[in-house]
């Protein structure tokens, strides 16, 4: 037991002994897929529920075994995958009610699947916005199936489509990133140290409250840890709130601001934000973000579409030199690479575009920030997650 966990407080509403058993029963009484458990996460109301995601998720992520990237058929047949969406999918330019124009995508095969996340992939997006994954709450649901109560619900469109390549993928790069930073906050909090953690650009934060919700139930005092979960979205915002609100491990120690202990959500644009008022962080975690901006990369969406390739300032820099801002001496930045691989470039059919940039590109990144890589906290086919240290 940490010297700063000697007097646990758990939550009297769910105490730890009961964090093994509350998943899978409840959720074996009431099995929900893995749409309905991102519905249920940050719509209103579904505490009980709630509670019983996030302890399975839990879990698995912080308990189980570190599962394995998909293997070499599903990239395979995500080879094949990619073409016939490529041969199918059609796009055009239309003008919105507001007189705004946006890009809309038509795929009859996936219309067909009626499936949220395909619609997520098919929807309009705003031409000055394409480049960025939309959807947020169907973008979660891959999260969902690292629920072994969750994942025993699923239907075929559900492994087809959130255990495909990047999927699977994706919920690596999920529970990497979330046990890098409970790992980093332990080793500040077991010699008795304060630990402050930000999420960056988080989207609806759910690694960084699976964190939090953590580091309470295993009895680490709530007086060590402040914790901000940051987005540009104000929807975002909400949705984390929300949930926040409804956990027992999270409600009763919500922060005021950034500046106090417990946990917080606000909005924020990384690159408009004043620094100069806020205490640095020990712990910086900033995922699936780095991908859209310029520069330092291997290649390019453009590229490999054979578009010409945009001319822009290397605004991944300017981002580099915020994040250190925000990063206190010998504090943790954890992120991620992005590789080229066809799982991923199924995206690109879809108007997303992304900057790929390798181990190499990441380091030579960061790099200019004054941080030094000191671990690999796993890999996939397509994401490293990676941990930094700042320097002087």
């Amino acid at each position: 037991m940490p010297a700063s966990a000697t007097q646990p407080a758990p939550s009297k509403e769910l105490p730890t002994s009961d964090l093994d058993n509350v998943a899978p029963s409840l959720l074996l009484k009431q099995p929900v897929t893995p749409m309905e458990a991102v519905n249920k996460l940050y719509s209103e109301g579904n505490s009980e529920i709630s509670e019983a995601i996030i302890a399975s998720l839990s879990q698995q992520i912080f308990s189980g075994p570190i599962p394995k990237p998909a293997p070499t058929i599903k990239r395979w047949l995500a080879v094949i995958v990619f073409q016939v969406l490529k041969r199918t999918t059609t796009s055009s330019t239309k003008t919105g009610h507001d007189g705004q124009e946006f890009i809309s995508y038509q795929n009859s095969i996936l219309e067909r699947s009626d499936h949220p996340y395909a619609h997520a992939l098919l929807e309009t997006s705003g031409a000055d916005a394409a480049s960025f994954v939309e959807g947020g709450d169907p973008m979660n649901a891959p999260y969902m199936m690292i629920s072994p109560e969750i994942r025993s619900t699923s239907c075929t469109w559900d492994r087809l489509l959130l255990d495909s390549v990047q999927g699977k993928d994706v919920q690596l790069r999920f529970i990497c990133e979330a046990r890098a930073t409970l790992k980093a906050a332990k080793a500040r909090l077991d010699k008795d140290q304060a630990v402050r953690l930000k999420a960056a650009a988080a989207g609806t934060g759910l690694s960084m409250i699976l964190v939090f919700d953590r580091l309470i139930r295993e009895g680490y005092d709530p007086a060590l840890i402040t914790m901000a979960i940051t987005d540009r979205c104000p929807t975002n915002i909400t949705k984390i709130n929300r949930l926040l609100n409804k956990l027992s491990s999270t409600r009763s120690h919500l922060a005021d601001s950034k500046h106090t202990a417990g946990i917080f959500a606000c909005t924020e644009d990384l690159l408009d934000a004043d620094q100069s008022t806020d205490a640095p962080y020990d712990i910086i975690t900033l995922i699936g973000i780095l991908e859209y901006f310029h520069g330092f990369t291997a290649t390019t969406t453009e590229e490999h579409l054979g578009h010409p390739s945009l001319v822009l300032e290397p605004c991944a820099k300017k981002l580099a030199h915020a994040i250190a801002a925000m990063t206190a001496k010998d504090g943790n930045l954890i992120t991620n690479t992005y590789r080229v691989e066809t799982g991923a470039r199924i995206l690109e059919l879809f108007g997303k575009r992304f900057r790929y940039r390798n181990c190499e590109d990441l380091h030579a990144l960061v790099d200019i920030a004054g941080f030094t890589p000191i671990g690999s906290a796993g890999s996939g086919h397509i994401y490293d997650v990676e941990v930094y240290q700042k320097r002087d």
